[in-house]
């Protein structure tokens, strides 16, 4: 006789309920303020937003060396005298201009989270904002798991690969396999042999000018693939998806993991279908296709921040998550060169970053119209400034090659291999 489950009892509803209504309460207040750490990475971030703010010139703004500064939005006159006094209390402070509800906080090391204390102490209307700007600041995962059904991926000692399986006739990479399953098990296999993590399975193409396909067409070339590499496998199997159907389809066929190209803002079922699977994993892209961008960078972080804050909604909790930035999806080959350079400012969203660069046209173009078999050293090479700028997961068509690049990264940008310091000094030479 198989043990009773024991029953839910009312204070654990209460519990729960309880822990989600703080779930939601924080993703809407990093939803309102949108804070966006400036110094961590490429020195494009602070004099982007303050140029944003029509400030780049002011006199009274410091060198960026030996400063920290976060960008923060969504501040009423009561919440932006509370920062300016916090901050300038720290021995900082609050740059405004001409947008209005929005600052650049600048001051020495350690003042910005000395700052989103004293805010916190206070209580309402500065509470939420001291919260939101110390998630900001806090903003890393290392040593966090993400669970994906039975199995998990570990965060933080090295960077993940996601391998990519095609199961459609029109891949812009030109590595289709048109719902060939053996086809699809022979590659997923080969990809997990050189290194990938999970394996991503996708049955629509997302290239620009792709002509889009029904739902039951997606599933005939996506649910077998699925299948068969859940059975085959012992990684995290990916569905890529925009449909809920789909997704419900698929996680029913074996994924743990749905990868959702419109951030649970496409299909409003979605966010659903991902509720209803406590042991699945989520990636939400960034998708902001037909529409212009104010700030570039700012105007992602937001989106992603929707996504996180919809979530929250539907009880899905943060350590489920992981956020794309969705890399040449919506964006010019400019504005994806420059979500590279100021990528770091995303890390203050709190949840893991999965980038998703491979072989795509900005690449081509860099490299004079090489077609995509010829952008991997390309790949690599945005892979690599990725993980230096905080991203977790890369998704990639070349696995060997890319994981060959990263152990060399990984050992520079995370933790120096054991075996790395027991070798020896080389013998002389000459």
């Amino acid at each position: 006789m198989r043990p009773s489950m024991p029953m839910a009892t009312e204070g654990d509803r209460v519990s729960r309920e309880s822990e989600v209504g703080a779930a939601v309460a924080a993703a809407e207040a990093s939803l309102r303020h949108n804070v966006r750490p400036l110094t961590a990475g490429h020195q494009r971030s602070l004099r982007a937003a303050l140029t944003a703010l029509g400030a780049e010139a002011d006199p009274r703004v410091p060198d960026p060396a030996g400063v920290e500064a976060a960008a923060v939005e969504g501040l009423d006159p009561d919440r932006a005298r509370a920062l300016e006094r916090a901050i300038e209390a720290e021995g900082g402070r609050a740059v405004t201009g001409a947008v209005p509800g929005r600052a650049v906080v600048i001051g020495p090391p350690g003042a910005l989270a000395a700052a989103a204390a004293r805010l916190v102490g206070w209580g309402p209307p500065a509470g939420d904002l001291g919260g939101a700007l110390s998630s900001a600041l806090a903003g890393r995962h290392g040593g966090r798991r993400l669970r994906c059904g039975d199995l998990s991926l570990g965060l933080g000692a090295s960077t993940l690969v996601m391998g990519v399986v095609n199961a459609t006739p029109d891949s812009f990479s030109g590595d289709g396999l048109a719902g060939d399953i053996g086809a699809a098990v022979a590659l997923g296999e080969r990809l997990v042999a050189e290194g990938a993590d999970l394996i991503d399975v996708g049955g629509e193409s997302t290239r620009p000018g792709s002509e889009p396909v029904d739902a039951p067409t997606e599933m005939r070339r996506v649910l077998p693939a699925v299948e068969a590499l859940t059975g085959r496998l012992h990684v995290p199997i990916s569905v890529d998806t925009r449909r809920a159907e789909v997704a419900r389809a698929a996680v029913a066929a074996g994924a743990t993991v749905v990868n959702d190209i419109w951030g649970l803002r496409g299909d409003p079922q979605m966010a659903g279908v991902v509720a209803d699977h406590p042991g699945v994993a989520l990636v939400a892209m960034h998708n902001h296709r037909g529409h212009a961008y104010s700030d570039l960078v700012a105007d992602i972080a937001r989106g992603l921040r929707e996504s996180v804050a919809i979530a929250a909604r539907h009880g899905i909790a943060a350590d489920r998550l992981v956020l794309d930035p969705g890399f040449g999806f919506g964006k010019t080959p400019a504005q994806n060169l420059e979500l590279m350079q100021r990528l770091s400012e995303l890390g203050g969203i709190g949840c893991p970053l999965l980038l998703g660069p491979s072989r795509k046209s900005t690449i081509g173009l860099l490299l004079d119209g090489a077609p995509p078999e010829l952008r991997v050293e390309g790949t690599l090479a945005l892979c690599v400034i990725a993980v230096a700028a905080g991203v977790e997961v890369v998704r990639v068509h070349d696995v060997a090659a890319v994981r060959r690049g990263l152990r060399v990264a990984d050992a520079v940008l995370r933790e120096i291999p054991d075996a790395v310091r027991r070798a020896p000094a080389p013998g002389p030479t000459g």
